[in-house]
């Protein structure tokens, strides 16, 4: 055991030797590729983590672009909407007043045709009136007047057209 203890300067030498070719090969042929792998999927994650990022910040983009088309749809249909209810109404308003106007024409032509066989009515009837006075006059006047009262008669009617 005393060996171990008590180094020995060639054995010392050989081993650093030994121990700094091994650290050569190992970082030649091990470290670099794992470095480099390692620098490689950093990459990758780095790349992945970007890309998330914009696909992320793109999302947020389209989502906002989404809403706003909604808004905005929901506003297009209030407005179609509004503007049917303005149209209906005035079509209502319209029809309203073209369907009293057709009614005032109707009560207007009913009365004007009410008053016109009115007249004819009347003129009927003063007709038949004068028809069956004259009539009754002629019978009575024909019985009751005798020869001198038709004499006075006729005299009377003849001042009569001589005073007119």
């Amino acid at each position: 055991m005393e060996q171990l203890v008590n180094p020995y300067p060639g054995l010392l030498i050989w081993t650093w030797i030994t121990f700094f070719v091994v650290l050569a090969i190992l970082a030649w042929k091990a470290w670099r590729p794992m470095i480099n792998a390692l620098e490689k999927r950093e990459a990758g994650i780095r790349g992945a983590l970007e890309a998330a990022e914009k696909a992320r910040q793109e999302s947020e983009e389209l989502t906002t672009k989404v809403e706003e088309e909604i808004r905005l749809s929901r506003y297009e249909a209030q407005q179609i909407i509004s503007e049917a209810r303005t149209v209906a109404e005035k079509i209502h308003g319209e029809l309203e007043g073209a369907a009293k106007k057709k009614a005032d024409e109707l009560v207007d032509k009913a009365r004007e045709q009410i008053e016109a066989e009115r007249e004819r009515t009347l003129r009927e009837i003063r007709t038949t009136v004068v028809d069956l006075s004259l009539s009754l006059a002629g019978k009575v006047i024909e019985r009751n007047l005798t020869t001198e009262d038709n004499k006075k008669l006729v005299e009377k009617s003849l001042r009569q057209i001589g005073k007119a």
